[in-house]
């Protein structure tokens, strides 16, 4: 299986519902979103996924919700403004952005928001 990825930084600015002490209280992250498009075979020029592609889906979700209020999109309604529930948002938006520049990808998609150097938390869709 061959992988493809791309990275943005994105400011997220959220408040955790319920008794997080200061994660409680409206604030906000920098952290980085890592894409990772997978793919069992190569195009006819060697490529698994057109990186420029990624890219622009890539930059253009999180263009739209950086330093955007996580807790007033209308998929965070009924949902923890949590790094988890953040990365389902963001597969789904990219699947449907990808979907709509024709490069739908058949294999499932992976997202990592990285807290820090250290720290991270990921979705992949199943397959």
């Amino acid at each position: 299986m061959f992988s493809t990825g791309v990275s943005r930084p994105l400011r997220a600015r959220h408040a955790l519902v319920g008794d997080f002490g200061d994660e409680s209280v409206p604030h906000s992250h920098p952290y980085r979103v890592e894409l990772i498009c997978s793919s069992a075979t190569l195009d006819p020029n060697g490529f698994s996924t057109d990186i420029a592609v990624m890219e622009e889906a890539l930059e253009e979700v999180l263009g739209e919700i950086d330093d955007v209020m996580l807790n007033d999109l209308p998929f965070f309604a009924d949902r923890q403004s949590s790094l988890e529930n953040l990365t389902l948002y963001l597969v789904a938006e990219l699947r449907s952005r990808l979907r709509a520049r024709g490069t739908e990808p058949t294999e499932p998609l992976e997202i990592r928001i990285w807290e820090n150097e250290f720290a991270w938390a990921g979705y992949r869709e199943e397959p």
